[in-house]
């Protein structure tokens, strides 16, 4: 799980993993794995659990996924680029989707497809078309869109390269995102989209007066199982007369 994505996203742009052809990669693990599990007394594990140390464990964590997510955008550019669609000079969705792909293998491996997805879009999924997006119009998109955000990120006070701009904002994104999804802070459940998409379900879902009708008026209306008047509830009560009689016959 630690490095699923890395073992496995490649190899949908038909690469060597990294976990194989680097021993960089398959080192630390096992060095990781040392240090957590294997000094005596649990002092690795006791000591790498102090606060400082788990928040400079997150901040690398962060950093390498997010240039995990500009390297994979641009490998999918640099394979599609040549052969984009006739309605937009620059490919879009592959690089976008598989910069994403790379950033929820873990967890597809971990729970499942079915278990990754089945209570909506996970925020893994949420962080990767993010960044993706954001890094790859600036960066790589010949078109209309790339050209507006270029414009857009130009005229700001910056004094700064806009594909630098958006790939540092993207980082620090995913910094401030793990580092508050930490136990010590808001918790691994905390989602920064809940507070900028609560306008918009707020809009477009009922609230819970208008839920609460609406199941008062399906019971009322539209149950058939209850009897609606006089006549239909001595004709169930009699059927249900008629088939206990029958079962104790049966009996």
């Amino acid at each position: 799980m630690a490095y699923a994505g890395g073992l496995m996203a490649p190899l949908w742009m038909g690469r060597s993993t990294p976990m194989l052809a680097n021993d960089l990669c398959f080192g630390s693990c096992i060095i990781a794995f040392v240090l957590v599990n294997c000094i005596p007394f649990d002092i690795g594990y006791k000591v790498l659990s102090l606060f400082p140390l788990r928040v400079l464990t997150i901040m690398g964590a962060q950093l390498f996924r997010n240039r995990g997510v500009v390297a994979f955008v641009n490998i999918a550019y640099q394979a599609f680029k040549d052969s984009p669609s006739k309605y937009y000079p620059t490919p879009v969705f592959g690089p976008i989707l598989n910069a994403c792909i790379l950033g929820n293998m873990g967890s597809f491996f971990f729970k499942g497809f079915h278990g990754h997805l089945q209570d909506g879009m996970p925020f893994a999924v949420q962080n990767g078309l993010l960044v993706a997006s954001t890094y790859h119009f600036v960066a790589n998109d010949e078109g209309p869109i790339g050209e507006l955000m270029r414009g857009v990120l130009g005229k700001l006070p910056l004094d700064m390269d806009p594909v630098v701009f958006v790939s540092v904002m993207g980082s620090l994104f995913m910094q401030f995102s793990g580092i508050l999804q930490m136990p010590d802070f808001m918790g691994p459940s905390f989602n920064p989209f809940d507070f900028l998409l609560a306008p918009i379900n707020a809009l477009v879902q009922p609230n819970a007066k208008t839920q609460s009708r609406s199941i008062e008026a399906t019971k009322r209306n539209g149950d058939d199982s209850a009897p609606k008047t006089e006549a239909a509830k001595k004709k169930k009560k009699k059927r249900n007369k008629s088939q206990a009689a029958q079962k104790e016959k049966e009996l």
